[in-house]
């Protein structure tokens, strides 16, 4: 089971491949929905797509960095949007079916659960992703898990 460091601004944690996929895979999804979304965000779309989908064992990444750079617009959109994945997940809650979650073709395609998959972890790492886009994140740069 890989492992990923989501990074933003110098700060960071560590969460499983499948965790960031399935994020990355919902948060594609949310900004698919809007339906006047500035070139940036459908860039960050798109990227987040791939992350999600592409199988980069050990290398999913939603490149904050890149994205959004230090614009307050672009945070507060991501945020947003982070905030509605969170609902999202709750409205699953305790755990989203197993052929819910291997429609999304996330890992690199092919059914990647045989079971259903705990919202918990993936509400771990929605907490995690959405104080790191907020620079709320504490914890030494690489110290900070969100499994």
């Amino acid at each position: 089971m890989g492992s990923s460091y989501m990074e933003y601004r110098e700060q960071g944690f560590w969460a499983r491949d499948f965790q960031a996929e399935v994020w990355l895979f919902l948060l594609s999804e949310e900004a698919a929905g809007l339906t006047e979304r500035p070139d940036w965000l459908d860039a960050a779309r798109k990227d987040w797509r791939l992350q999600a989908t592409a199988g980069f064992m050990g290398f999913v990444s939603p490149c904050l960095d890149e994205h959004l750079g230090v614009a307050p617009d672009r945070v507060a959109t991501v945020v947003a949007l982070s905030v509605r994945v969170r609902e999202r997940l709750l409205r699953w809650a305790p755990a989203i079916p197993k052929t819910v979650v291997n429609g999304f073709g996330t890992g690199g395609g092919g059914p990647s659960f045989g079971g259903d998959l705990d919202t918990d972890v993936l509400l771990t790492f929605a907490d995690a992703f959405t104080a790191l886009v907020r620079g709320e994140l504490t914890g030494r740069p690489g110290t900070v898990r969100a499994y």
